[in-house]
């Protein structure tokens, strides 16, 4: 019986949230994840057991390896998404239905190009057609045209992917458990309206530094203050003689020098830190949302970019906080 089967009443072990003993139990399998270094970053070491218990409460649920849930369950923006495949490998092996296909219509290159999922129910022997997905759609839905968008360079494969999540959670929402997959979640505009929340949003940490406060004069005593109030104001000097004035050519204005544009790069440098570095401690202190998104600095949009130059000191500050333990 395959790893990705939807287990049944008989087939499920028990919950870890049954039961006080339940719990205990799966803390310790949750330690023994947690300790191996073959697991996603999300699950390792003792600060991630929670999130090695989720996974093995959905494992349970969806009848699926553990290990193929932790490697499939994407965190976006703080919401758990699964990717579109594990979702189609999982209606293929669950045994109710036949493989998961996909229709075609349209012309290829054309906006009417798209696809339908559709498998057979083997209980019933129904055909059950998914909604089609066509390049259309992407265009009007806001997908095709995202920066960085898969749209544009394998919209074969961004097709089928869609049309299998559409139809896993129309004919087998158990499997889904309404979640949604990670290339939907990173197609939507709330997906780039939290990740450009980071310059203005104040749950975000700012490391600006703040401006000292004034510092007001000390008063004088008053035996200083009776010293300079007898003090005579000097004598006015006496007026210089104008100066004689001589024609000369006009001198040819000097352009001034173009000030030089700061870069991420020269920030980094100034700090003493790589880009590694500084995704090291965006994680730790949570400066902006799902910094694995952007593996080089190449990737990062205009507004982090111009947040990390804006933050120089604050980052520096920071650096010499952590010492060795980037």
């Amino acid at each position: 019986m395959s790893n990705l089967q939807v287990a049944t009443q008989q087939q499920q072990p028990l919950s870890a949230f049954s039961s006080e003993n339940a719990f205990v139990s799966v803390q310790r399998m949750a330690k023994a994840l947690a300790s191996s270094t073959l697991v996603p970053d999300a699950y390792r070491g003792e600060a991630n057991l929670g999130n090695c218990i989720i996974a093995l409460e959905l494992s349970q649920r969806i009848g699926a390896s553990v290990m193929a849930v932790m490697q499939s369950m994407v965190p976006i923006h703080g919401k758990p998404t699964w990717s579109a495949s594990f979702l189609i490998a999982t209606v293929n092996s669950c045994g109710r239905f036949s493989p998961m296909r996909f229709r075609w219509v349209g012309k290829e290159g054309t906006d009417e190009w798209g696809c339908r999922a559709f498998a057979v129910e083997r209980d019933s022997n129904l055909e059950l057609v998914g909604a089609l997905v066509n390049i259309n759609m992407a265009k009007v839905e806001g997908w095709y045209g995202k920066s960085g968008s898969k749209w544009k360079t394998m919209p074969e494969q961004m097709l089928q992917y869609r049309a299998g999540a559409f139809w896993c959670r129309t004919y087998a929402p158990e499997i889904a458990l309404g979640m949604h997959t990670s290339e939907e979640v990173q197609d939507t505009p709330a997906a780039q309206q939290v990740v450009q929340s980071v310059t203005v949003s104040s749950s975000i940490m700012d490391v600006t530094p703040t401006p000292p406060a004034p510092v007001e004069p000390k008063p004088r005593k008053k035996k200083e203050a009776e010293a300079i109030a007898i003090v005579e104001p000097p004598a006015p000097a006496a007026p210089e003689p104008a100066p004689e004035i001589v024609e000369t050519a006009p001198l040819a204005p000097v352009p001034a020098p173009e000030p030089e544009l700061e870069t991420v790069e020269g920030t980094l440098a100034s700090a003493g830190i790589t880009y590694e570095q500084l995704v090291k401690l965006v994680i730790e202190l949570k400066w902006w949302e799902n910094p694995e998104a952007y593996p080089t600095v190449a990737d990062l949009p205009p507004d982090i970019c111009n947040w990390i130059i804006r933050n120089k000191r604050g980052i520096g500050r920071a650096v010499v906080k952590a010492g060795g333990a980037l």
